[in-house]
């Protein structure tokens, strides 16, 4: 709820007016571009509903609505929430909705703060009543777990916040600083008094999916949703549809339509044609598997007997189950062209990279990015933070070069600024493959694990770097270019970038044999063209087949981790695809999001893939 009306909020703060229907209008179409999940879909339902009253009242020529106004919009609202999904169920954010807004009986209201009292007293006691109304299956789930349906709170919790600022309590609220994207947020949870669990229920399919599209002229809500319940029952595409439309800020109409489905990208492509753009303006893909197995299943992460604490890129690079607070991470900054305020990658979620990854395939928000390494002093709080753990401290780095690695750099001056006695504490060990940081944490971290001295755990990343990892990153044409700019020393000078095609860079997937080679040889090697194909699934298919192909007998990929931009659907498939190719596994593969760093290295629906080779 708060990411679907952070950047709104912002955008109405940015823009001020004196218009009652420019203000809801407005905020209407940005909920809808930027809500989240299910519940996002409903929420921008209500705004649009809202600011469709609003309009009717006939506002269009006036400034201002009179309390009563008000009250009946509010009312009319609620009536349409039972609109929101095609079957709404009782004990949900819809019916919470839907029933808290009828105020026909409870005014009439002599201010706006009388009416935000009744309104408040009455949303919370429809919330109260969710755990007896909501049944999956005869069974009450949300009283059986001992709590009330998460979107209806959060649905209460806006409601609760208009009433604390009609009454002077929240100061705060039109400071614009407290609407930046992509910057730390403060613990939502205290002051409540309901505990809220958001994977309670469940659903046969893996992938939350949504999808914002600009209508073609002719084409509205209904047909879309139409075509979508059509395909449905033919295809068994999904369930938990929920679209709501509104007018476009680039004029016309436009959608959001969210659906929990096991194949995103036939959703996606069964929706262009309704889009009058060649790609849809906005697509989310979220793996609700993964969600739940991080609320609900205890972390594998055990340090107990962890000889030695860890620095590096942790929480930026590791699959979420990796991560842990006794891990410190190395601060890195992103900084957009528009602002040009650093974002702290460290306290980026999966919901400001999947924003920022969208606004970037549109030649209308797209920006620039660059990326910034901490500087020596915050390196060395890290340290220190890990030095405070009484363990000698292992800091793992692609590079300490300063012609190659800014972050090497100011590394080795954070460590000259510790005392004598501090620096005998700690060491660094340099793996020198810029793509493939992750592996070698996850080999420090299970050094760790087993309770392994230091010195075995830089035994075992460089054995790792110098002759079994491997890694290949899946890159469009856009990208390429992109980094042929950044880099145009590691591409050869004739290099050409077909528009369209699918690039595969990397490293080939074998055991190096030979010479170690240097960090320079290493470096030059970071964007190596291993493939070429006019479209993404050729490229994957390829790749996988020389996988098989290079592999010796007896050989295995192992620690495989597979880092999505945007699109976790991308990854599974891989897999799929993988093991269908007969490609030997020696374990799970790893699935999961990147990071914020994404948004300055990729773009939405690319990804990473990097492994161990096991003989």
């Amino acid at each position: 709820m708060k990411v679907c009306l952070k950047l709104p909020v912002r955008n109405l703060l940015l823009t001020p007016t004196d218009s009652v229907l420019s203000v809801v209008s407005n905020l209407a179409a940005d909920v809808l571009l930027n809500g989240q999940g299910n519940s996002g879909t409903i929420l921008s339902h209500f705004f649009v509903s809202f600011a469709e009253e609003v309009r009717d009242c006939g506002v269009g020529h006036t400034e201002s609505l009179t309390i009563d106004q008000v009250a009946n919009c509010i009312t009319r609202t609620g009536a349409k929430m039972q609109d929101a999904v095609p079957d709404p169920v009782e004990g949900t954010m819809v019916s919470v909705a839907r029933d808290c807004c009828d105020l026909s009986a409870e005014g009439p209201f002599a201010t706006l703060k009388d009416l935000l009292d009744a309104w408040t007293a009455k949303a919370k006691t429809e919330l109260a009543k969710t755990p007896d109304q909501l049944e999956v299956n005869g069974v009450k789930v949300l009283e059986k777990a001992g709590v009330v349906d998460s979107g209806a709170q959060g649905f209460v919790y806006i409601i609760e916040g208009m009433h604390l600022a009609s009454r002077n309590e929240l100061p705060e609220a039109s400071d614009i600083n407290l609407f930046k994207t992509a910057s730390i947020d403060a613990d939502e949870g205290v002051g409540a008094d309901i505990h809220v669990d958001h994977t309670v229920t469940d659903t046969a399919y893996q992938f939350c999916t949504e999808a914002v599209v600009l209508l073609k002229d002719g084409v509205d809500k209904k047909a879309v949703v139409d075509s979508i319940t059509q395909l449905s029952s033919k295809e068994d595409i999904g369930d938990s549809v929920a679209c709501v439309g509104a007018p476009a800020k680039q004029g016309g109409n436009m959608i959001k339509l969210h659906i929990h489905s096991n194949d995103p990208e036939k959703v996606f492509a069964h929706l262009k044609q309704f889009s009058r753009e060649p790609i849809l303006r906005k697509e989310k893909v979220e793996d609700m598997l993964e969600m739940r197995q991080l609320y609900h299943e205890v972390s594998a992460l055990d340090l107990a007997d962890a000889k030695f604490s860890i620095v590096g890129m942790c929480d930026i690079v590791l699959p979420p189950g990796l991560r842990d607070s006794e891990l410190q991470t190395l601060p890195v900054f992103v900084v957009p062209s528009d602002t040009q305020e650093p974002i702290d990658i460290r306290f980026t979620n999966s919901n400001d990279t999947c924003a920022a990854l969208n606004r970037q395939r549109h030649a209308d928000t797209a920006i620039r990015y660059t990326t910034a390494a901490s500087n020596p002093m915050q390196i060395k709080i890290e340290i220190l933070a890990a030095l405070a753990k009484r363990k000698p401290v292992l800091v793992v780095l692609f590079s300490t070069d300063k012609r190659v690695s800014a972050l090497g750099r100011n590394c080795l001056a954070a460590i000259e600024m510790l005392t004598p006695e501090q620096q005998s504490m700690v060491k660094i060990v340099v793996h020198g493959w810029f793509m493939s940081e992750v592996l070698f944490l996850r080999s420090v971290i299970q050094s760790a694990q087993e309770g392994k001295p230091i010195d075995e755990a830089i035994k075992a990343v460089t054995h790792l770097a110098d002759r079994t990892c491997c890694f290949a990153s899946f890159s469009c044409s856009a990208t390429v270019r992109k980094l042929v700019a950044w880099r145009p020393g590691l591409f050869p000078k004739d290099f050409a970038v077909k528009d369209g095609h699918y690039f595969t860079l990397g490293i080939e997937p074998k055991i190096r044999e030979g010479p170690v080679l240097s960090d320079t040889q290493r470096a030059g090697m970071l964007f190596n063209l291993l493939g070429e194909a006019p479209d993404y699934a050729t490229a994957r298919d390829d790749f996988i087949e020389r996988i098989k192909s290079s592999l010796k007998p007896g050989q295995r990929l192992e620690q495989v981790m597979i880092q999505c931009s945007g699109r976790p659907d991308t990854g599974h498939e891989f897999v799929k695809k993988m093991r269908e190719a007969g490609v030997p596994l020696e374990d799970e593969p790893l699935v999961y999001s990147a990071g914020f760093m994404s948004v300055a290295m990729t773009a939405m629906g690319e990804m990473s893939l990097i492994y161990n080779i096991l003989e």
